[in-house]
């Protein structure tokens, strides 16, 4: 005859192992690529200046592929009190990121923070992605725990201008002018 301690036991540890493995697996954790010891960093930290409504803001920013990539919070925390601000959120549920047009960044602690010079791995950013109660399909790249988005992207979906001064190795962000293709 089983005593009534080891009957308690055979359903509580299991259980315990249970929900410990379910906790584990629901926590967000930042994609990182299989770093291939032999081939170069994917993601170029990029040395160009660049000039929000006229001022210098110094941007933890990457160049992937050609196309320039930015945090998503430091942009909506730099662009916060402009006609083009959004906020950012993260729908844990749902695994999507969340943008609001029109509404005061959030800030979460750590925008504009450690601009970083050395050349990183990143990986394509598997959330969905929402404007405004919308899907949409934006490029983006996780980079250690945070999502870079692609600065025209960005700008199109939020419409603020964008130009690149190739003589002075400047990107310029204007509030004030929409969003035109290059």
């Amino acid at each position: 005859m089983q005593k009534p301690k080891a009957k308690k036991l055979f359903f509580i540890i299991p259980l315990f192992i249970i929900s410990t493995l379910l906790f584990a697996c629901s926590e967000e954790k930042p994609s990182k690529p299989a770093a291939d010891p032999d081939s170069p960093p994917n993601a170029i930290s990029i040395s160009s200046k660049v000039i929000v409504d006229g001022d210098e803001i110094e941007f933890d920013a990457y160049n992937i592929e050609g196309d320039n990539y930015f945090k998503l919070r430091d942009l909506a925390y730099v662009l916060s009190r402009t006609e083009k601000q959004f906020d950012v959120g993260w729908d844990n549920k749902n695994d999507a990121i969340t943008l609001t047009s029109g509404k005061l960044y959030t800030v979460t602690g750590g925008e504009l923070a450690n601009r970083e010079t050395e050349n990183k791995y990143a990986a394509p950013t598997n959330s969905k992605i929402y404007l405004d109660g919308e899907e949409i399909s934006l490029t983006a790249y996780n980079i250690e725990g945070n999502n870079y988005f692609n600065l025209t992207d960005i700008a199109q979906a939020f419409d603020f201008g964008v130009d690149w001064d190739r003589e002075k190795n400047t990107i310029v962000i204007d509030t004030g002018k929409s969003y035109k293709p290059q």
